[in-house]
């Protein structure tokens, strides 16, 4: 038990320690661009290819090189487009094979028996993903509140006298990750000449998400049969704020069940490693006789079956 734990420790650290370190780099790179991109052309800038690299950054599209005409799945694709990272899918594919080496070896160094090693590469290989899920779900969660926002600004600047395409070029130039970025590049493809019906279905596409899919029909059906639009974008402000009120009513009020989801699920095995930590000859025989064997499986399934039946309770659509 104590060696699994620390297997388990050791993972997440190797992973996590190379995760942020090609993380640091790809937000240099990406900063490097956008100064680059903002500029004025008159002025010197120095090329990527004149800057030196470091070793690592080498190492790194090496490894992402091997792996360019890999079929990589179009679901890992949409989890790296919804969550805005910079990362292609190859390179993502590399990352979490780096971090499984890493891990492997780190279980190496540590001496631990060999068929841990299987262990050390699954977590390793699964805990970048994890991490993109998590930063994909942060982002698709800030949609609602900018929403709010970026309708009340399209609504007065058009109130004002801009043009439909004159309020989103400056949501575009205003707004952060993700609605800004988003409809800066919605103006540049009707810049372009795309239809809007395609350039909003794009970008429900790349963020999912209810609200922001209702404004996107309203929008695309007050361009068809005509009206006030300034008016649309208020009453749709008004609306989605009042369902985002209720999102955190409903949120607050289910804090309770969700914490007790987690202490529920975590309480036998925050025990199971007490004990066999203070007294494993009193935990031993749980994992030893055939007898505990069947207890943990079946402890275990209670507990997920308890954890899933919490979270279906409290889990309430609006």
């Amino acid at each position: 038990m104590e060696i699994a734990l620390l297997t388990f420790l050791v993972c997440i650290g190797g992973t996590l320690s190379i995760y942020l370190i090609l993380n640091k780099l790809s937000a240099k790179k990406r900063m490097d661009h956008r100064m680059k991109t903002f500029l004025d052309s008159s002025q010197t800038v120095e090329s990527e290819e004149e800057k030196p690299q470091s070793v690592v950054y080498r190492f790194f599209h090496s490894i992402s090189a091997i792996f360019e005409n890999v079929k990589i799945s179009r679901k890992t694709e949409k989890i790296l487009n919804e969550a805005g990272s910079t990362y292609k899918p190859e390179e993502f594919l590399a990352l979490r094979f780096l971090a499984s080496a890493g891990s492997i070896i780190l279980t190496f160094l540590l001496g631990l028996p060999w068929y841990l090693l299987i262990v050390a590469f699954a977590v390793g290989f699964m805990i970048p993903k994890t991490i993109m899920k998590q930063k994909r779900k942060k982002r698709l969660a800030q949609i609602n509140y900018q929403l709010i926002e970026v309708l009340g600004m399209m609504a007065n600047s058009m109130r004002a006298g801009f043009s439909f395409m004159q309020a989103m070029q400056l949501v575009g130039k205003e707004f952060p990750d993700p609605l800004g970025p988003e409809f800066d590049r919605a103006f540049r493809q009707a810049g372009l000449g795309m239809p809007m019906e395609d350039i909003f279905e794009e970008m429900v596409e790349r963020m999912p998400n209810n609200e922001l899919e209702v404004v996107v029909r309203a929008i695309l059906a007050q361009r068809r049969s005509g009206g006030n639009l300034a008016e649309l974008l208020e009453t749709m402000e008004e609306t989605i704020r009042g369902r985002v009120r209720i999102l955190e009513e409903l949120r607050t009020l289910t804090a309770q069940g969700r914490l007790s989801s987690w202490i529920i699920a975590l309480l036998p095995i925050a025990l199971a490693a007490y004990l066999s930590l203070v007294n494993w000859e009193y935990f031993a025989p749980m994992l030893q006789h055939p007898l505990g064997w069947l207890m943990i499986f079946v402890g275990a399934f209670g507990n997920i079956i308890g954890w899933i039946w919490i979270r279906k309770i409290i889990q309430i659509e609006v």
